[in-house]
């Protein structure tokens, strides 16, 4: 069986796929904004990211099915904060896993994420990735990695 990933950028069209997920019960638990979004706000929050200079979204795409959504949040110059979900019907599959390692693999800079002391899945990932903990702050945690 022919096993296939591929990263890209998010379109418009990907709205409906990005939103079910956003409003997953484990996704919204996991978030730190636990509301469910609308239809309209997803919209314009897809057009403004899709905008943003300082902001990217991909999808990670399994045999061209998506999976997974990392974004990240350019800080400063080479300072990036991360952050990702997984398609609910993928988790526990290494998926995000893979999808972070495809994500890092040419960049340099220094990433971070900050995550909620009970994701301890997205906890034990990330520190295979070689993310440290530098910081916790009212029950998240603040990991750190810098790659040269």
């Amino acid at each position: 069986m022919r096993k296939s990933f591929n990263l890209r950028e998010i379109k418009k069209s990907d709205w409906k796929i990005l939103l079910e997920w956003r409003n997953d019960k484990i996704t919204s638990q996991s978030s730190f904004n636990s509301d469910l979004v609308s239809l309209s706000e997803h919209k314009e929050y897809i057009n403004n990211a899709i905008n943003n200079p300082n902001r990217a979204i991909f999808i990670l795409e399994y045999n061209d099915i998506p999976v997974g959504t990392i974004r990240e949040d350019r800080l400063r110059k080479d300072e990036l904060e991360l952050s990702y979900t997984i398609s609910p019907i993928y988790r526990g599959k290494k998926i995000g896993q893979i999808m972070m390692s495809i994500y890092l693999i040419e960049r340099k800079g220094s990433f971070m994420c900050e995550i909620k002391e009970e994701n301890i899945s997205s906890i034990k990932m990330i520190e295979k990735l070689g993310f440290k903990l530098f910081n916790t702050e009212k029950r998240v945690n603040f990991y750190k990695l810098n790659k040269s």
